[in-house]
């Protein structure tokens, strides 16, 4: 286990400023991806952060069990995420998934005419507007699978749910999204 994370299960108040700041910092550098890649906004990230390092401090040292503080940590973040997206609909529309890095997508060894380009973009749009069309669960599944990938194994300890709900839940959130996208898609092409 990382120092920073023993420090939790003190009282957080009783330790010096720089141990506080490396703790949170520390804290912040964990979850920020995964709470960023939710909003896609660094100010709601950084909010969600600041609130579930609030929740953390105050929980932590209650834990009885040390045993995979990292994930316990990720989820406290990952569940007031959804708190906050419950809260405060209006930013439901900001969360979207980017399955597709750009770079991978637009290769500098291989030439792409323009319309390729546009099309390849088009179809990227589209995906994320599909994306954000599945519900949450579905698309913090695909997040942890095909982005963190992770396996099967550490998706459903992470969730607590077994290997096989896992798999049906991935399965219908590809079977989701494959709808959603060819919507998209064939309505484009009308």
């Amino acid at each position: 286990m990382e120092q920073w994370i023993s420090f939790l299960r003190s009282n957080f108040y009783h330790l010096d400023n720089s141990s506080q700041r490396m703790i949170y910092s520390s804290f912040r550098e964990l979850i920020y991806h995964d709470i960023y890649f939710l909003f896609r906004d660094h100010l709601l990230a950084e909010d969600v952060i600041q609130e579930s390092f609030m929740i953390v401090i105050e929980k932590a040292p209650k834990l009885e069990n040390n045993a995979n503080m990292k994930a316990w940590l990720k989820k406290v973040a990952r569940n007031t995420a959804y708190d906050f997206l419950k809260k405060n609909k209006k930013y439901r529309h900001v969360s979207d998934l980017q399955l597709v890095k750009e770079n991978e997508l637009f290769s500098p060894t291989v030439e792409f005419s323009i319309a390729d380009q546009v099309e390849g973009q088009i179809r990227e749009e589209m995906l994320h507007e599909a994306l954000n069309q599945l519900n949450i669960k579905y698309r913090n599944v695909l997040f942890l699978f095909y982005v963190e990938e992770k396996s099967y194994k550490e998706i459903s300890r992470e969730l607590q749910i077994s290997e096989q709900a896992l798999a049906q839940i991935l399965t219908r959130a590809r079977k989701k999204l494959l709808y959603y996208f060819s919507r998209k898609w064939g309505d484009q092409d009308e």
